[in-house]
Formats: C-alpha cells, structure tokens, sequence
C-alpha cells in the first residue's frame, strides 16, 4: 500500500480493509522497509481518516488516532535514538534487573582451585560477604498532541519533537554511563551499600602524574599486570592476568590524535626514527564530547572496562501509548499521548580492570 501524497485516503481504505492494529502493522512494516517515512503522514489526514471525516472541535478520538500517531511517533524516536554516536555501551555489559536497589555479590580468593588429597574433599566455591550495589533510576519524557496540532497540522512540530526527545534519551543513557566510567560523582561504585571512590590508591587504579604517551601506557601497564584477585589475603602470585592487548583507552579530544597516532602508527611518534611502534593495535580509542567537557585536558583512562562496569537495565527504553478517554482529553483538549521512558544506572562491580591516569 502506498500512502505517499495520498495519506488521508489511502489511510483511510487501510482501516476499512485491515482494521486499526493492521493499519498499525502494515504501517510500522513499510516504515521499518524504508518504504515510507513518519514525515509522509499529516496529523490531520490521520484524524479524518479515523473519524470518517469528523471536525477535529467536534469528534472524539477514536482509539485508532492514538495508535496510528503513535506508531509514527515511535519511529522517529527510535530512529533518532539509534542515530546517535555513543561510546557508553561499549564499556558496559548490560545486566538485566528488577529490583531498585539491585545487589552483586562478590568472590572471595576461595574460588582459586586448591591442590586435593587422595580421598579428600574438594572445598565447596561460597560467596564471600563482599557486595557492591547498583541505585537504578528512572528517565523519561512525554509528548502530548493536542486538538489545536491536529486543527492547524502541526505535523512537522511533533515530528522534530519526538526527533529530540529520541536524541536526548540516548544523550542521556550515555552521559550516565561516561559519568559512571570517570567516577565524576563517587556514586557509581558501592561496596557493601556505600559510595566510595572508584579510583583510589587503596584500589591501586589511580596513577598521578602519568602523562599519556608511551610511557604512560607503559606504567599503566605494569600496574595492571600486577593487580591481585583480591587485596587483602591472597598469595603473592593470584594475578588476575588482564588481557594487556585487548584494551581501550578513553581520552579527552585534546589527546584524541596523540592517542590514535600511538594506537596505528607502524613506526613510534615519539622514539628514534624508524624505531617500531610497539602500542600499534594494543588498544582501542575512544573518545565523546562528556570526557572533554570535564575540562580536564591531560586525563586519561585505560583498561578492559566491561570488566568492570555495567549498565544495570530495568527497563530498556520503551515508547507508551495513551489511550482516547483519559481524563486530560476532555481538560487540556490532548488527542494522544506518547510516553518515552528507561529505567537502569552505570554501577561498578569490580575495579581491578580500569585505570586513571593524571598529568
């Protein structure tokens, strides 16, 4: 069905053929076919085509209006949403919740296996009372389309509406997330309920005045080859072996060419001509206007983040629908309403696979 530059009737012949939830699906299929764009469709037409025709001042919204704006809402949030450049999930693995207030409990150094005697028995793997918790929150957005975008076809509005609201939700999921990996607010990391700093000397994942560069990257590496299971009670040789060449190093923009030089130069930037470079393919860079507006020009972070790090999920983003009949259809004159929401947090539940570095 083609509904380009015949919207209204060709809408209209898809509900009396198809009925409001195949209009929706044939709808939603030619959109995700790139066959048709939410843009192609007139909130007047829409309405016409679901009242027969009826004076938006005089009409109740049928159920279909709701369901076919928001079918066209949806899209372009999603679209929007998916068309932004982020860096945030590739530092998290994704851990599904249903709790607040979710809870990851720790490994203690009896998960190391232990030699066992003929006819002894093995030790049981227990978890330790060690703990880390994750604050999960909700976000969200609502857009209301009222009798007055229908009567003047303020179909453009609404469009470039759900556009930035699709844009802001995934700005948003990502500037948790990157706020998260810098520790800039000393809340994603909570062992046994309590913020705490991500980034310590006690965690042994802060180092000061390490400037990026080879040297740099060197130090990082030789602290990271040397971190434990745990810090307190293991032997002196439980290294927890960190894949050293299969990192990422997230910098500010000020180092984004220093740093992607290092990373894929054959010959090193910084050592005696024709010397090879020994960090081409080591590592990763990334980099995201949330690091450099910090304004911190020489800070610079290392490791195997994910790791690390999660984005603990609630709920993925989901786009609503409301229903015609509401209460605010008859007091603010709202014909639809579509309601965009996710509800999850950055939480850290280890911190021996990420560093800091300050110049």
């Amino acid at each position: 069905m083609s509904f380009r530059n015949k919207t209204g009737e060709a809408l209209k012949n898809v509900l009396e053929s198809h009925g409001e939830d195949g209009a929706v699906e044939i709808i939603e299929s030619a959109i995700a076919k790139k066959k048709l764009r939410p843009e192609d469709f007139s909130l007047r037409e829409i309405w016409e085509a679901c009242t027969n025709g009826a004076d938006v001042k005089e009409a109740v919204a049928s159920s279909s209006f709701p369901k076919i704006t928001g079918a066209l809402i949806n899209a372009k949030i999603i679209a929007a949403y998916d068309g932004v450049k982020m860096i945030g999930e590739q530092l998290v693995q994704t851990i599904s919740s249903n709790m607040q207030i979710e809870t990851f409990a720790g490994f203690s150094d009896v998960e190391t296996p232990e030699e066992v005697g003929e006819g002894d028995e093995y030790k049981d793997s227990s978890l330790s009372e060690k703990y880390v918790t994750a604050q999960n929150v909700k976000f969200g957005r609502m857009i209301s389309v009222t009798e007055e975008m229908i009567y003047f076809d303020k179909t453009g509005q609404v469009m470039n509406r759900a556009m930035r609201i699709g844009q802001k939700a995934a700005q948003y999921k990502e500037r948790l997330i990157l706020r998260g990996v810098m520790d800039l607010d000393t809340l994603v990391y909570r062992p046994s309920g309590v913020p705490t700093a991500f980034y310590s000397a006690g965690n042994r994942n802060l180092i000061t005045t390490n400037a990026f560069g080879e040297s740099g990257l060197t130090a990082v590496r030789v602290r990271a080859s040397q971190m434990k299971d745990d810090s307190i009670g293991v032997s002196d040789d439980d290294f927890i072996l960190i894949d050293l060449d299969n990192t990422q190093v997230i910098v500010p923009v000020d180092l984004e060419v220093q740093a992607w030089e290092l990373a894929n130069s054959m010959l090193t930037p910084e050592g005696a001509e024709n010397a090879a470079n020994f960090y081409k393919g080591r590592y990763q860079v990334l980099t995201s206007p949330y690091i450099t507006a910090q304004g911190n020009t020489t800070t610079w972070y290392w490791g195997d983040f994910k790791q690390d790090f999660a984005w603990v999920e609630v709920w993925p983003l989901q786009i609503l629908t409301q229903r015609p009949g509401h209460e605010d259809e008859f007091k603010s004159d709202i014909k639809a309403r579509v309601k965009v929401r996710a509800y999850g947090s950055a939480a850290a539940i280890d911190f021996k696979h990420s560093f800091k570095s300050t110049a």
